[in-house]
């Protein structure tokens, strides 16, 4: 009985490796442009069931002794619903909103994720400079007010600038100055 089970998950173990095996930084974004997506909605987009799947194999590999090698892909959730004034880090109302479900999302898996990137971004228009102390601010406002929100803990923030336009066809975009959130499972 062991032995197959054994045999079965190498069956499992090599799959993985072979359908996983791709750049590490690739990402699966889901964007969610509703004002007030249901928490389940919001779940599906970090959580997608496909990764959850895939770190439920390598955690019963490694309950019976083998070694998971996978590349477990990272997912990001991309919203439009979470944008700001140009030059401003100051949430919205509508922006709020939206960040209540998330925080109810992260809130209600909390044993799952390790801890959460959040990444702000900015449009085109202005220096890289201030481009990315302004994108760092955007991501820190949100990463407050989770915390004060849902006691939210191991939220990370970083400032991509404008590396990763939303509407590249217009670079000064209101789409582009948005936050992103990455759960490091």
């Amino acid at each position: 009985m062991k032995k197959g089970l054994i045999v079965a998950a190498l069956g499992v173990f090599s799959a993985c490796s072979v359908a996983f095996a791709a750049d590490q930084e690739a990402r699966q974004t889901v964007s969610i442009d509703s004002p007030n997506p249901k928490m389940e909605e919001v779940d599906a987009a970090l959580f997608p069931k496909e990764i959850s799947a895939l770190k439920d194999e390598c955690a019963q590999m490694e309950k019976i002794g083998l070694r998971c090698q996978s590349v477990i892909p990272k997912s990001s959730l991309d919203t439009i619903q979470v944008t700001f004034a140009r030059g401003s880090a100051l949430l919205t109302e509508e922006g709020k909103s939206f960040l209540r479900s998330v925080g109810a999302a992260l809130q209600r898996k909390s044993g799952i994720w390790k801890s959460v990137a959040i990444e702000g971004h900015t449009d085109a228009t202005g220096s890289e400079a201030t481009n990315r102390r302004l994108s760092k601010s955007r991501a820190d406002t949100v990463k407050s007010f989770l915390q004060a929100e849902f006691g939210l803990s191991n939220i990370e923030t970083a400032g991509r600038s404008s590396d990763k336009l939303r509407d590249a066809a217009d670079p000064g975009s209101g789409l582009n100055r948005r936050v992103e959130f990455v759960p490091n499972w």
